[in-house]
């Protein structure tokens, strides 16, 4: 039964990365390219394929979509990482294909890249002994010079692909290339620097732009529902308040908590100031992040910062913190250097977002 209805005041969208592997070969670089970056996506607006993101030696990335994709443009700038998307392809693979099974890895494909070469890669893991996944947070927003959101990724049953019994190939135009081996063994076996998650959680919170709020509808238990979205409200003198809204996910949903409640947009209009913090929480052992809000009238609007005065947190203990910190020392410290700020226009609740980059030692 409805109860009432209320406005979300931000977006957390799921992208429709499904498996991600990385191939580096930074210690024999071709002219334009040192990493390929592999997503199978599927999505019921997206079709199913391939993309790979070729890592450009200036930071950024230029995008190669499998033909059997619809993806936009702007979905695309949202998952790329590094300093941002450069150039954009569309191409027929001639081969694509992306398994995990008894613990092995199999990936491939190939392509012609822009220059029309011929870009020939695949890993055939045949050994036997297990391996151990972990949970992974690459620091996909840590050269990002313009941010649109929150990247949010998470990469459940991650691994490297191990050296013994492995068969591994990499050719640019005809010029065959030697991956890089990881610096450190992982379970007692020597791995190649080929990274790989089964289960990918890629998200944006509070994506950049012009919309308006969404207004949802509220049942007895202080409960809304969407189609990807579960949302939880709790009520003060008649007014609903967001206590907590859950991005879900069939293995992995992720949740954004508010404490005190985010107000709601009645209460702003009284033209009382609001502070609090929210956390950003994936399910299993990734960890969490926190930021801190506030909420000021102005003129009609209601003006929202959100900042991150804290690193992601990671578990106690967590087995992979040293392989974490050598690989990429501010793996975790990049959250801080976000700001985000939004304004919402209370007659007729359109909001504009936008995010900058900051020195977290100087942040007002």
């Amino acid at each position: 039964m409805i109860k009432g209805k209320a406005y979300v005041p931000f977006r957390i969208q799921l992208s429709p990365i499904k498996q991600m592997a990385m191939f580096h070969f930074h210690k024999n670089p071709d002219t334009e390219y040192d990493t390929f970056e592999l997503h199978y996506i599927e999505g019921e607006s997206y079709g199913s394929g391939f993309r790979v993101l070729a890592w450009r030696k200036d930071g950024y990335r230029d995008s190669y979509v499998q033909d059997s994709l619809t993806i936009s443009e702007e979905d695309e700038i949202l998952s790329v990482g590094g300093k941002g998307l450069k150039e954009r392809y569309i191409v027929e693979f001639d081969e694509a294909y992306f398994n995990h099974v008894d613990g092995r890895l199999d990936a491939g494909f190939v392509f012609n890249d822009k220059l029309d070469r011929r870009i020939v890669l695949y890993v055939d893991e045949r050994i036997e002994k297990e391996s151990n996944p972990l949970t992974w947070l690459p620091s996909v927003g840590n050269h990002l010079e313009e941010p649109h959101s929150m990247p949010l990724f998470f990469l459940y049953d991650f691994d490297f692909a191990r050296k013994r019994d492995t068969d591994i190939f990499l050719s640019i135009d005809g010029n065959v290339k030697e991956v890089d081996p990881f610096a450190f063994p992982k379970d007692f076996q020597s791995r190649y620097y080929v990274e790989f998650s089964t289960n990918s959680v890629v998200a944006n919170f509070n994506k950049a732009g012009k919309y308006a709020l969404e207004q949802v509808e509220i049942n007895e238990q202080g409960i809304a529902k969407t189609d990807s979205h579960t949302y939880l409200y709790e009520k003060v003198n008649d007014l609903y308040k967001l206590k907590r809204m859950t991005l879900e996910h069939e293995t992995h949903p992720v949740e954004v908590s508010f404490s005190p409640a985010f107000p709601n947009h009645r209460e702003v209009a009284e033209a009382k100031p609001f502070y609090g913090e929210f956390v950003i929480r994936p399910s299993g052992e990734a960890g969490f992040l926190k930021g801190k809000y506030n909420v000021l009238y102005q003129q009609g609007k209601a003006i929202i910062n959100l900042t991150f005065p804290e690193s992601w947190n990671t578990p106690k203990g967590a087995n992979y913190e040293r392989i974490i910190n050598s690989m990429t020392p501010n793996i975790k410290s990049w959250y801080q250097t976000y700001q985000c700020r939004q304004v919402v226009q209370l007659e007729g609740m359109d909001t504009f977002i936008e995010w900058t980059r900051v020195n977290p030692d100087r942040r007002s």
